[in-house]
């Protein structure tokens, strides 16, 4: 006997079977949409760098046909060469708008007694570092400004392992959280050696600004190995003597291939002119940055049209710890970079270090006449 309680259990399984088949099939239908729309994110750059041309270049954008997706990026050459195929995206749609927090989506704006509520956004300004040049120093002292928002980790969305694989959608999504009156900063170090990643940058925003901190070669090379030292020595491994790791006792020569790749500034510089304009870049010393890091926090502040905000008051020098360290208004505590910064550097033969100036100086000189300004290096 069919009673009211079965019957409407069986409407209920009815309509829950109903309700699951429904959801596949949205959820279907969303994937193959997602994989027809991930085709127009996509874009070739055909480049043709004609080094007579200085910072002018010329450029065709061709498309691929609808089956091509951007999983399957073409095969690039070196950015160093002419008729270069690589891969760009350039911002479409909503691709660059502000992407609301999703914990506060949904809250209403009176409710919290706010004029907006905070959101993701694209950076106005990238942080260009060359390896152990103190970028992340940098960061730390910059998020002292009210106005200034820093991403405290490194994407590399720009770089070959992270670009192919994600859109800009998914970038803007992982800068933190910012209103839009502040200026938000992310860095890599491998946006400077990697060329293709001025390219892209400029490509989904060609008034960006960019900042690149650089310091004494030497010393960045002394930086780099007291981290290679502690790395091998945290694992138990053997370390080579830091003459060992530079120079070939055989051939008296320098292992140029190991110090000049980032090392020398100059060609990944002059790859960098030709993409954007000098007035758009700001180099900062990152040899400063450690004796007065506040000189450099206000040429960034200079630079980004903000007001100086920053001030002795921010910034302390911690005798025991031995540089400098930062006071935070909001909770009134202090705080100092990671115990991996600050290292002291190797002591090297003064005669071997009379030899590393003498290499290194014609390649700084080079970078002088290419960025139009001096460093007090190599003394």
């Amino acid at each position: 006997m069919l009673t009211v309680r079965t019957f409407n259990i069986r409407w209920v399984k009815l309509l829950v079977s109903a309700s699951a088949c429904f959801t596949l099939t949205v959820l279907c239908t969303g994937y193959v949409l997602s994989k027809l729309m991930s085709t127009n994110l996509v874009s070739v750059l055909d480049r043709r760098v004609d080094r007579s041309l200085g910072d002018q270049f010329s450029q065709d954008v061709q498309g691929f046909p609808d089956t091509f997706w951007h999983e399957f990026a073409p095969n690039r050459q070196s950015t160093n060469e002419h008729n270069q195929i690589i891969l760009i995206r350039r911002p479409k749609g909503i691709d660059l708008d502000p992407k609301p927090v999703t914990l506060v989506a949904n809250i209403s704006l009176a409710g919290l007694g706010l004029a907006e509520l905070p959101a993701s956004r694209p950076p106005q300004c990238v942080l260009l570092g060359f390896g152990k040049c103190g970028t992340s120093a940098l960061l730390e002292f910059l998020d002292l400004h009210p106005q200034i928002v820093t991403l405290d980790w490194e994407i590399d969305y720009f770089c070959e392992r992270m670009y192919p694989k994600y859109d800009l959608q998914w970038y803007v999504k992982r800068m933190p959280p910012s209103y839009s009156d502040q200026i938000t900063i992310e860095k890599s170090p491998c946006y400077i050696v990697e060329h293709d990643s001025h390219i892209r940058m400029h490509a989904m925003n060609s008034s960006l600004k960019i900042m690149v901190i650089i310091r004494d070669p030497i010393t960045r090379l002394l930086s780099e190995y007291g981290h290679y030292y502690a790395t091998e020595t945290y694992w138990g491994r053997p370390a080579v003597s830091f003459e060992e790791r530079v120079y070939n006792h055989k051939t008296k020569e320098f292992r140029t291939a190991q110090i000049l790749k980032v090392g020398d500034y100059s060609p990944h510089f002059e790859h960098l002119l030709k993409v954007f304009p000098r007035n758009q870049i700001l180099i900062v010393d990152g040899d400063k940055l450690v004796t007065d890091p506040l000189s450099q926090v206000r040429l960034v502040e200079e630079f980004l049209g903000l007001q100086h905000e920053v001030s002795k008051q921010d910034i302390y020098f911690d005798n025991a710890k031995g540089f400098f360290c930062m006071k935070l208004r909001n909770s009134g505590e202090t705080k100092c970079l990671g115990k991996s910064k600050g290292r002291q550097h190797v002591q090297i033969d003064a005669n071997f270090k009379k030899k590393l100036i003498e290499f290194f100086a014609p390649y700084n000189e080079q970078f002088f006449k290419l960025v139009g300004q001096k460093f007090d290096w190599l003394k």
